[in-house]
């Protein structure tokens, strides 16, 4: 399980008020889980948040942020501008299950394990990142067992229909997507490599 951390403390090392964490947590721009009257939320979010530099601009809508993504014309000096290529949900899920995703739905790896396959030498986990259709996660709880949980082992990144369509087919996400997914990471290393892979050609 990550490590928590109260609001407090995620406010003081944002340099923000505490109100102003509860409401990125609110508007889920912020992983949060409520104890009873106490809100707590992950510690590496806050290290990546205070890693990723500012947002410029709006965020893109879900597909016009896959285009840029699969044309390659990233820029992660912002990463911020592409959060809506998915709606992030944390679950609770057997590793049997998140392996099998790509078979069962269509899903497509991405983060850590998707940076290791492309060639990036960091460390297996057992966290899971995977991409998958917003028809596929909706009819997921038929076809594997998971408990969503903001701290979960499985990050499952539900794309917009319209854009997954844009998507080409295959068990590894686009190279600027795995780059994009570990410079959200609260892991220095990953963001090493995050911007190694959407600096790198091949």
């Amino acid at each position: 399980m990550a490590d928590l951390m109260p609001l407090a403390d995620a406010a003081d090392l944002l340099g923000v008020s505490v109100e102003r964490v509860r409401q990125l947590v609110i508007a889920g721009l912020l992983p949060g889980q409520r104890f009873g009257n106490v809100w707590v939320v992950p510690k590496d979010a806050i290290d990546a948040r205070r890693h990723s530099p500012g947002m410029r601009g709006r965020p893109l809508g879900a597909k016009r942020a896959w285009q840029e993504i699969l044309a390659g014309s990233v820029d992660l000096r912002h990463p911020g501008r592409y959060q809506r290529r998915a709606h992030i949900v944390r679950v609770e899920m057997s590793r049997a299950d998140a392996r099998a995703l790509p078979d069962l739905v269509g899903a497509v790896v991405g983060g850590v394990q998707a940076a290791i396959e492309l060639g990036e030498h960091l460390a297996a986990d057992d966290h899971a990142d995977l991409y998958l259709s917003a028809e596929s996660f909706h009819d997921l709880d038929a076809r594997v067992a998971f408990v969503p949980d903001m701290a979960g082992n499985v990050a499952l990144r539900v794309v917009d229909d319209a854009a997954w369509n844009l998507i080409p087919s295959g068990r590894i996400a686009p190279r600027a997507a795995v780059a994009l997914d570990l410079l959200e990471s609260g892991d220095p290393r990953h963001w090493i490599a995050g911007e190694h892979l959407g600096g790198d050609d091949g």
